[in-house]
């Protein structure tokens, strides 16, 4: 439903002329198939067959004002220093470009009834940040709240979740946001 949720996010930016790119693509990616000018797909792993290998926690290796939209799905909570991240996703972003984001919900009801059982979630943020089968961990945990507040430069547009439960309760943070350009 994450997936689905984004594609029609994506879609309500009227991609048809514009440059997409998506970072951290990965195996699933979300904007394959969605009609536009050019599609950009950026990993670190050769294996999922991206446009452009690169580690995106060293940038994004676009030009300034490249891209009409940015699509980050599950990779936020993945990256040590989120704020330089988002900055770059902000960098890479034409005028009124728009980021398409997703991460997990650390305050959704799945999380909050393993913490009421006393467990950790299978994918919080833990010490060692790796999960048992040896995968790199999150490195951050994530609400509606702090991704808001990652988001300076942005205009939020729309915050939705993966679920029909509250937005707050949902699996997933959802959110559509246009960026803000500044005067020079």
């Amino acid at each position: 439903m994450r997936i689905e949720t984004m594609k029609r996010l994506i879609l309500s930016c009227n991609p048809e002329g514009g440059v997409i790119c998506e970072v951290g693509s990965g195996r699933k990616c979300i904007s394959h198939g969605i009609k536009c000018k050019k599609s950009i797909t950026i990993d670190m792993d050769s294996k999922t067959n991206p446009d452009i290998i690169h580690d995106i926690t060293r940038g994004i290796p676009l030009p300034d004002e490249s891209v009409d939209i940015i699509v980050a799905g599950e990779i936020l909570e993945h990256i040590y220093n989120s704020r330089e991240f988002v900055q770059e996703i902000r960098r890479v972003l034409k005028h009124n470009g728009y980021l398409i984001l997703s991460c997990p919900n650390i305050c959704s009801l799945r999380y909050r009834f393993a913490f009421l059982i006393g467990r950790i979630p299978a994918h919080a943020a833990r010490a060692d940040r790796t999960y048992d089968d040896g995968r790199p961990g999150h490195l951050r945990d994530y609400n509606f709240r702090e991704v808001r507040d990652l988001l300076e430069g942005f205009k939020i547009i729309s915050e939705k979740t993966d679920s029909r439960l509250p937005r707050t309760l949902g699996n997933s943070v959802i959110i559509k946001a246009q960026v803000i350009k500044y005067p020079s």
